[in-house]
């Protein structure tokens, strides 16, 4: 491991966190710059009396056993493996997530069965005489696995309400990643109970999920609680303003921490923060058509709300989803069902997921005006009643997903293509890849981080080696 370093790492995420405990072994000098006035980003927990509420639904769900194997050693017994079936509210009924061919054209019309049987079976039959690989939108890749019936119906509206754009503008890396798909013969396997033959890590029949017995912050805890009293500095409450760079290598960061002016000089470089404001606070800024690339990637932002609740049975499943585009939000899930360690007894609590722009009616709105949409679209399902919440308050996420536009890859490719030339600096994370990521993936990218860093001498880095199956996006 290199040694009496100046490292600086940007966001305090478990991405940046879990960098800066690895680099905590070294006699490196680490500095952790953050936006915010708290550490653990997206995976953040918060304390309200005796409610613990994470930033959204936090199952870690992972084929990784080394992830799970060191989640289990940092946290022993307070990683609790937990039954993880996901429902979707469609067509005013409940069915189980994946899609699962008879039960859930039971919920349809008889017309729309038959249209949707039908499309379904001509697509997968045309899927053995074509090549699917060149579905380029969201709606193709859909429509040429499950049908037009299906998709107009279900997989179309939803799409459009969780990322905000038409789904003919959505990239088909979403569907790859979002969608569970299976052959026909696995279908029909499925049909008669008999196990598939092909992994999807969304389907939560096929892998084993696990939460922290008092939320997702456990695990960034873990971090900062081992870095706070070593050699490291964080930084909160602070703006980065420019990243000076000469020769592709990074030497100086310009940030405003405390009301005060800072520049430090820079050894090595990790960056968490989302790719496009890295790109742009590079001096001398890049060339015209990176800094084009750059500012054509965006991200979903939201709006949680949430629900104290005076009764502890209310949801069927942990996480429900809403497929109905009249309905704002997209998602709600049961805290007690992730841990009833993070409810009072005899309590419990819901958080409603809404996407939203920065600046539109959602993110606006009150938290009155927000709870009164919502319960009133609860009630008149018969989901919860408005005389069982005990209060509620709303948290605002500027960055959530990356907006998975048609055309990212290649401008991902462009800003790659021009990061890799620099000898001492590495974009990771979620937004620092613009990726789909989880927090199992997150970690799993720094320990790949680090053995960059341990193992070679500073050159350029090879992005489509160290983090293959996270760009990797065909």
């Amino acid at each position: 491991m290199q040694k009496n370093k100046n490292i600086f790492i940007l966001g305090a995420g478990p991405t940046g966190l879990s960098i800066a405990w690895h680099l905590s072994k070294s006699e490196n000098n680490i500095n952790i710059i953050e936006k915010k006035d708290y550490v653990g980003g997206l995976s953040r927990t918060i304390c309200d009396g005796k409610y613990l509420f994470d930033l959204g639904p936090h199952n870690i769900h992972t084929n990784k056993t080394d992830i799970i194997n060191f989640l289990y050693k940092i946290l022993n017994s307070d990683l609790m493996e937990i039954n993880f079936k996901v429902k979707i509210y469609f067509n005013n009924q409940f069915v189980d997530y994946p899609l699962k061919g008879v039960r859930t054209l039971k919920v349809l019309s008889i017309k729309d069965r038959i249209r949707a049987l039908f499309d379904f079976l001509i697509a997968r039959c045309l899927m053995f005489i074509r090549n699917p690989k060149d579905d380029e939108s969201f709606k193709s890749w859909i429509t040429n696995r499950f049908g037009r019936t299906l998709y107009n119906i279900y997989f179309g509206p939803y799409a459009e309400k969780a990322w905000k754009i038409q789904s003919d503008k959505i990239s088909a890396y979403v569907a790859q990643k979002r969608v569970p798909i299976i052959s026909l013969t696995d279908y029909i396997r499925k049909l008669i109970k008999m196990n598939t033959t092909k992994f999807h890590p969304e389907d939560s029949s096929q892998v084993r999920c696990f939460y922290p017995k008092y939320g997702i912050q456990q695990v960034t805890n873990y971090f900062y609680n081992k870095i706070k009293d070593k050699n490291c500095i964080i930084s909160l409450s602070s703006t980065i303003e420019s990243i000076e760079h000469d020769d592709f290598s990074i030497k100086k960061i310009q940030y405003a921490s405390n009301n005060k002016e800072n520049i430090k000089d820079v050894d090595f470089l990790f960056s968490t923060i989302p790719i496009n404001e890295l790109v742009l606070l590079l001096r001398p800024l890049p060339s015209e058509d990176v800094m084009q690339a750059a500012k054509k990637l965006d991200f979903c932002s939201g709006r949680l709300l949430y629900l104290k609740c005076s009764q502890e049975e209310i949801l069927q499943s942990p996480v429900i989803y809403f497929q109905n585009p009249n309905i704002k939000f997209n998602r709600i899930y049961d805290l007690r069902r992730f841990s009833k360690y993070c409810v009072p007894e005899g309590k419990n609590a819901v958080c409603v997921e809404f996407t939203c722009f920065i600046n539109d009616e959602i993110w606006n709105a009150s938290d009155e005006e927000l709870f009164s949409y919502t319960i009133e679209e609860l009630e008149k399902r018969g989901i919860l009643k408005n005389e069982i919440v005990e209060g509620c308050f709303s948290e605002r996420l500027s960055h959530t997903y990356p907006r998975f536009r048609i055309g990212f890859q290649k401008k991902l490719r462009t800003i790659f293509s021009y990061l890799e030339k620099f000898r001492n600096l590495v974009t990771l994370g979620r937004q620092g890849l613009f990726c789909y990521a989880n927090i199992d993936e997150v970690l799993h990218m720094s320990f790949r981080a680090m053995e960059y860093f341990n193992t070679i001498e500073y050159k350029n880095i090879d992005y489509d080696s160290l983090f293959q199956e996270y760009i990797k996006h065909d």
